[in-house]
């Protein structure tokens, strides 16, 4: 359906050439320039294909030095809090720069109580990529999922042009007395309808979220055979790979389905509570925005650690996020399973790569000026930004999927089947329980 709103109303908004009759005044008609988005596709275009560079490079880099990263990762999330409170007083907002110096002490503080952690998330985080290293093949897969994704985007990007331009409402400004002070319908500011933006913003999150939900049962079904049975899962894209893709692809994919579209409805929630607070900030909207984003964060906490039982037991997605919740309670793990640093380290990532993309967005708005200036005048930088960073984000969250996925698999694993790890990769296992055991040595067990 995507396909057909891109093809029908998408296509025929990027003719440059495009032109409609209009009223002119005192019974005379004139010939109007149509709004050209073509500019605007080929910087989605583009954005795309960057983010896809720096996505893959982001995670060669993971691979690498990821245990290096974890301290950088909270190094740097300090460091960003004390150059905010600077700018902040530097440019006179008294305000902004106490509560940057205010986050940056409690990110001291973070830093001071997490840092006897950081060998017992290096050591997760290094099992994890061990794994997905011995099966390549996995990387072949999120390659080829974010390059679908890409191809979505594109798909979407398309649409979203062509029923802008079809189905956008025009907003005119009134007076004290509620008439119209517009003359021309070329000087109303447009805005596309609530209706189908909703249902583009479903559709895309639902989709971006489906792309890395398959990628996170993928990567759990083959870390649980390289956990199990080493045979099976010590090549590029040996039987683990293609049989854990197999089930991520069809017996699992309802459960896939079903738990991303609770976030894509959520996060399309968030969208537009966000958007109208710009136009009409208040209480209300600001206590909305708060819960929101409350819910979402419990359901992709509950999503993170479910899609991991889906994956190596293929579980129904609430039995699976009931199994492994259980499984952390019983073990006394909540402690362990709370800690963000591999999050954060990931998610720096993701930033890093989402801002490049940005970068990229405004050089090409710089060198092509004429793209996106005539429909988006004075908007047309930020426009650009907005447009190659959000692109460059999904990109990265995707790609980046594999190693969120593979340490969470590691976290379950050796909770549910330390001595089967033990027998099998008896160097990694050693490296993991000393530094558990000296992380949290009253709930390790070892």
């Amino acid at each position: 359906s995507m396909a057909v709103v891109s093809v029908i109303y998408g296509l025929p908004a990027l003719d440059d050439t495009r032109t409609e009759v209009v009223d002119a005044g005192n019974g005379e008609e004139e010939e109007r320039q149509l709004e050209d988005y073509a500019g605007l596709f080929k910087l989605s275009l583009i954005s795309g294909c960057s983010a896809l560079i720096l996505s893959a490079l982001a995670l060669v880099i993971m691979i690498r030095l990821g245990a290096a990263l974890v301290k950088t990762a909270l190094l740097t999330s300090v460091g960003l809090s004390l150059v905010f409170a600077v700018g902040c007083f530097v440019a006179g907002q008294i305000v902004g720069g106490v509560i940057g110096i205010l986050s940056f002490l409690c990110g001291c503080c973070y830093a001071r109580i997490v840092w006897s952690r950081i060998p017992f998330a290096a050591a997760n985080l290094k099992t994890g990529l061990t794994a997905v290293n011995e099966n390549f093949g996995l990387i072949f897969v999120a390659y080829f999922l974010v390059v679908l994704a890409l191809g979505y985007t594109a798909v979407w990007a398309l649409s979203m042009i062509g029923v802008y331009d079809v189905a956008g409402d025009c907003l005119v400004e009134k007076d004290d007395t509620g008439e119209d002070i517009t003359e021309d319908e070329d000087d109303c500011e447009r805005q596309i309808n609530a209706g189908y933006m909703v249902l583009l913003l479903v559709s895309f999150f639902w989709t971006q979220q489906v792309i890395q939900n398959t990628i996170q049962v993928t990567v759990a079904g083959t870390i649980g055979s390289w956990w199990f049975t080493l045979n099976e899962s010590n090549s590029c894209c040996g039987s683990a790979v293609t049989s854990s893709l197999c089930r991520a692809t069809t017996t699992s994919f309802g459960s896939i389905c079903f738990g991303s579209l609770i976030v894509a409805i959520i996060e399309t929630l968030r969208v537009m509570i966000e958007s109208a607070r710009r136009d009409h900030d208040g209480i209300i909207l600001c206590i909305l925005d708060c819960c929101i984003s409350c819910l979402q964060n419990a359901v992709e906490y509950f999503n993170k650690w479910a899609y991991i039982y889906v994956g190596l037991y293929g579980y129904s997605y609430l039995k699976a996020g009931k199994n492994v919740m259980t499984l952390f309670r019983e073990r006394g793990w909540q402690t362990i399973i709370t800690d963000d640093l591999i999050s954060n380290t990931i998610l720096l990532a993701s930033f890093v790569a989402a801002g490049l993309t940005g970068v990229v967005g405004i050089t090409i708005d710089a060198v092509k000026d004429d793209w996106l200036s005539g429909t988006f005048e004075d908007d047309a930088q930020t426009v650009a930004f907005l447009t190659a960073f959000i692109i460059g984000l999904v990109m990265s969250t995707i790609m980046l999927s594999v190693v969120a996925s593979a340490a969470n698999a590691v976290i379950v694993l050796f909770a549910e089947a330390p001595a089967e790890f033990e027998t099998s990769h008896p160097e990694l296992s050693g490296e993991m329980r000393e530094a558990w055991r000296m992380a949290y040595p009253a709930t390790c067990g070892f």
